[in-house]
């Protein structure tokens, strides 16, 4: 008998579930890569591997001198030589593809990856955390009703969260002088981007669930940001507004993010209207 919805899969019916969910990824989002990778090979050594080489996640969160390297290349290569930008902008990607690519199995397939940091990996590519793989598969099948909306939060909180994007913060901070609120904003705001760009592939129904993925977020998640919907015309939006910056505009170039704290909320209103409006 094949597993229900609400079921846990682990071995080669997660296997087959997560890359059917992958396969379902809309066309905007050719640009997230995942993989499903049993057993697969994992760079190991002190050096840190070329673009392309798969890496543990576990070693983000164990070998913070390992980590505190990798940053520091990932800052040379976006152009940065501060150690605190490197970290928050390094976090800050991270966090983006390993939830990115899990709210997209889970409202594109629904199926939500175990994505503990020890059944992880990942690639670099041009100084930013690439594509993720799923060494040892498990996931939550789900069904794209109203059960998702309780479901992928509990899942996301306990295998995402828990064990591994807050085991990944306290490995930064023992390294690097970085705001721990800095950091968590930036997982929230990448998580909260994660659910904005489904909800503009696949539709308003995603919704529900970022916003109860937030209202129901462990204390370290909370008050970090909101979502906003707008109007303008027949077309609606729906957008996030953070309340801290990650820094990313010192960067050379000094771009800022649309949803960056530091702008003046009309300001920023006012831009999201006007990309409603073209």
């Amino acid at each position: 008998m094949s597993p229900g919805a609400g079921s846990v899969v682990v071995g080669p019916p997660a296997v087959a579930h997560l890359r059917s969910a992958i396969a379902a990824f809309p066309p905007e989002i050719s640009y997230v890569r995942a993989e499903v990778l049993p057993g697969g090979p994992l760079a190991a050594g002190d050096g840190l591997p070329g673009d392309g080489h798969w890496l543990a996640c576990a070693r983000l969160c164990d070998e913070p001198d390992w980590l505190a390297q990798l940053i520091r290349a990932s800052g040379r290569q976006l152009g940065t030589d501060d150690d605190m930008v490197a970290a928050s902008l390094f976090v800050q990607n991270y966090a983006y593809r390993v939830m990115m690519v899990a709210v997209a199995c889970a409202t594109a397939g629904g199926v939500v990856p175990g994505s503990r940091a020890a059944d992880m990996g990942f690639t670099m590519a041009r100084g930013r955390p690439h594509v993720v793989g799923y060494l040892e598969p498990r996931a939550l099948l789900v069904p794209l009703q109203a059960e998702a909306v309780r479901r992928v939060p509990e899942w996301l909180f306990a295998e995402a969260v828990a064990n591994h994007l807050a085991s990944l913060v306290d490995s930064v901070l023992s390294r690097f002088r970085v705001g721990r609120r800095l950091l968590w904003g930036n997982i929230a705001s990448s998580t909260a981007t994660a659910f904005r760009t489904m909800d503009g592939c696949l539709g308003a129904w995603v919704r529900p669930i970022g916003e109860a993925f937030f209202r129901d977020a462990p204390e370290v998640l909370r008050g970090h940001g909101a979502f906003l919907a707008l109007e303008h015309g027949e077309r609606s939006g729906w957008f996030w507004e953070r309340t801290s910056c990650c820094l990313y505009d010192r960067l050379p170039g000094k771009l800022r993010c649309g949803d960056c704290s530091r702008t003046p909320a009309p300001e920023r209103r006012s831009a999201y209207r006007a990309s409603l409006g073209g």
